[in-house]
């Protein structure tokens, strides 16, 4: 599982998208009041925030791997009904039907086994609940990522480019029937899927390229990489395409997330 460090720039990077999609993703989760639920892969807080809002009287227990994520989230949320501590999404240290609800937002790309993961919250989970997860649609929704490694490869062309980008797109659980299928061989019921749709807004072009230098993670990093003479070109060429030729402005992108949801046997 990949360890993300610099919460902070992680907020600028994709945190603030997924406080957007977060509490779409709750509505969809219809979770019952006074819930106790577990965030995993809590990160910044995002959908802890969207819980603690949407789900009244719930309490919230955010795990995450990152010591650094665990400390920004406590000190930005003061809500007493949340706290975060560390921990691993494939070996979670809580007891069999401890939560009434187990959720994660945007993590399941992130680990190398997935299936465990959702083995995991389904094990903390008491029968009846709700196990529910959030994916962003890598193959033809996320208008951000797509738009720079299709750039990359046009300014770059070479292997290595295309190879990062098949690597930082994964089509993995971004779609409808693969999250069912997940959810299905965990021993879920009830599975349900939705699209969930939001609009990335970028204040002009440098909102939308700093990000991209971030070092968050790998698509974040990729420019840093390149000769400055070849990353001034990717810039440029970005510029032209996401703003049509013409002088900056705000962007608005579209960007589109799959949420599933199922119920734990009795």
């Amino acid at each position: 599982m990949i360890v993300f460090a610099n919460p902070v720039a992680y907020e600028l990077w994709m945190g603030r998208w997924s406080a957007r999609l977060a509490p779409s993703f709750v509505d969809f989760a219809d979770l019952p009041a006074g819930a106790r639920c577990l965030d995993v892969g809590s990160g910044t807080g995002a959908l802890s925030v969207a819980l603690l809002a949407g789900v009244a009287d719930c309490r919230v227990v955010g795990v995450e791997p990152a010591a650094d994520y665990v400390a920004y989230a406590e000190g930005e949320i003061a809500d007493p009904r949340a706290h975060f501590e560390q921990g691993d999404a494939l070996a979670l240290s809580y007891a069999d039907c401890s939560f009434e609800a187990t959720v994660s937002l945007l993590i399941l790309q992130e680990l190398p086994d997935a299936a465990k993961a959702v083995a995991e919250m389904c094990r903390v989970t008491r029968p009846g609940g709700c196990v529910a997860a959030c994916q962003w649609d890598f193959v033809d929704g996320f208008s951000m990522l797509q738009i720079f490694w299709q750039t990359v490869i046009e300014v770059v062309d070479s292997d290595e480019a295309r190879r990062q980008a098949k690597d930082c797109m994964p089509p993995g659980y971004s779609n409808a029937p693969a999250l069912e299928a997940l959810w299905r061989a965990a021993g879920l019921t009830d599975v349900e899927t939705k699209s969930l749709e939001i609009v990335m807004r970028f204040e002009g072009f440098d909102d939308y390229w700093r990000p991209f230098l971030s070092g968050v993670t790998q698509t974040s990093s990729y420019a840093e990489t390149l000769a400055e003479a070849e990353r001034e070109a990717l810039r440029q060429a970005l510029f032209a395409k996401l703003l049509n030729g013409g002088a900056d402005r705000a962007i608005s992108l579209p960007a589109r997330a799959w949420a599933v949801r199922g119920k734990r046997a009795a």
